[in-house]
C-alpha cells in the first residue's frame, strides 16, 4: 500500500483585505496621501494671484494615477470574467475612482450650502 498525499484545503475565510483587494487598498492610501502633499505644496509655494499650484498639481496626478488604475481594473476584469476567474476586486478597482468624485462632489455641494 502506498501512501496517496493528501490534498492541502486552504482556508475558506479570507481577510477583509484579500477580499476588498490590496490593489485597491494602495490606491486609497495613495489618495489619502494626496491631499497632505497638495495642501504642503500649496503652504510652500507663491502667494497671491499664483496660488493654487500645489492643488492643481496634486489633481493632476491623481487624474493621471486614476485613468491609469480604472484601466488597469477595466482590462484585468474583462480578462477576469473571460476565463471564467472572480472579478470582484477589478470591478472594485473601476469603480473607486468614479466613487471619489461622486463623492467629492457631494460632499463639496453638502458643505458649501
Amino acid at each position: 500500500m502506498t501512501d496517496q498525499p493528501k490534498a492541502v484545503a486552504q482556508s475558506p475565510t479570507v481577510s477583509w483585505a484579500g477580499r476588498f483587494g490590496y490593489r485597491n487598498i494602495a490606491y486609497l492610501g495613495f489618495v489619502a496621501l494626496l491631499i497632505p502633499l497638495g495642501i504642503a505644496l500649496e503652504a510652500s509655494g507663491p502667494r497671491g494671484p499664483d496660488r493654487g499650484g500645489g492643488i492643481a498639481v496634486a489633481l493632476l496626478l491623481w487624474g493621471i494615477v486614476s485613468g491609469l488604475f480604472f484601466i488597469t481594473n477595466a482590462v484585468l476584469a474583462i480578462v477576469a470574467l473571460a476565463r471564467g476567474r472572480p472579478a470582484g476586486t477589478a470591478l472594485i478597482g473601476c469603480a473607486l475612482p468614479i466613487a471619489i468624485v461622486l463623492g467629492t462632489l457631494l460632499l463639496e455641494e453638502v458643505t458649501v450650502q
